[in-house]
């Protein structure tokens, strides 16, 4: 799913991951990071891409609605995908008990349409429901989509330029987060938020990483990681909305 931020003669370039494997793996944590029983429940993919994840979500007896702007990669059996058009989600009010945004907030623009977005999330999701949310951090070594050094925390004008110069795209269409940035702009939307960045840390380190390695990084102190959680690559939240 992706937004053009009010630049209507420039394409935004799409970032759809499909690796089957990875992004299996990658449903399996979202679940467990989610912390609820989906069985029954009706979960909404947002920016679903390829569709692995909606997939995964299925399998574990969710209601799942898959929606996207761009639903060419998707490729789910039994499931038809939502396209989206604009920021406005074309779904009732309360209509679901979780929704998934993986890595796509960064595609939708700049703050202001950030936050539009983010009121629809909440609109849409039903009291009690819960959101979870992981994006880029601003502040990650090498930017995940252009595999480039500090490219989100470099002022965005000299991001557009590096980004044009080497060829990669007519300019840096992504907007990643501080922790201090997300967690305030989550705030402001949701009652109950909650980083699990930290957890996310220690179910890659039991369930990614094999032999002496995962061992050694999965005894890492707990108080350790979540001080560093902030220059981790992704940051990770699921917020509630308030019970009725």
């Amino acid at each position: 799913m992706e937004q053009q931020s009010g630049r209507e003669d420039i394409e935004v370039k799409g970032h759809v991951a499909s690796e089957r494997g990875k992004r299996l793996r990658k449903a399996r944590k979202i679940v467990d990071l989610l912390g609820m029983d989906l069985a029954g429940k009706s979960v909404l993919d947002l920016g679903t891409g390829a569709g692995v994840i909606a997939e995964y979500l299925v399998s574990q007896g969710a209601v799942v609605t898959a929606a996207d702007r761009d639903t060419s990669a998707f490729a789910v059996d039994g499931l038809e995908p939502a396209r989206l058009e604009d920021l406005s989600l074309p779904f009732e009010d309360e209509a679901f008990d979780a929704i998934i945004f993986n890595h796509v907030i960064e595609h939708v623009g700049d703050r202001p349409e950030q936050a539009i977005l983010l009121a629809e999330i909440r609109r849409c999701l039903r009291p009690g429901g819960k959101l979870y949310l992981a994006v880029p951090n601003k502040w990650a070594l090498i930017e995940p989509h252009y595999k480039l050094p500090l490219l989100g925390a470099l002022p965005r004008g000299v991001s557009n330029v590096l980004v044009s110069k080497l060829g990669r795209h007519t300019f840096y269409d992504c907007f990643p987060f501080t922790r201090g940035e997300l967690a305030a702009f989550l705030a402001k939307h949701f009652e109950t938020t909650r980083e699990v960045t930290a957890d996310a840390y220690f179910w890659v380190a039991d369930h990614e990483i094999s032999g002496a390695a995962g061992n050694v990084l999965g005894k890492a102190p707990k108080g350790l990681v979540r001080s560093l959680s902030g220059a981790m690559p992704t940051l990770i939240f699921v917020c509630t909305k308030a019970a009725r």
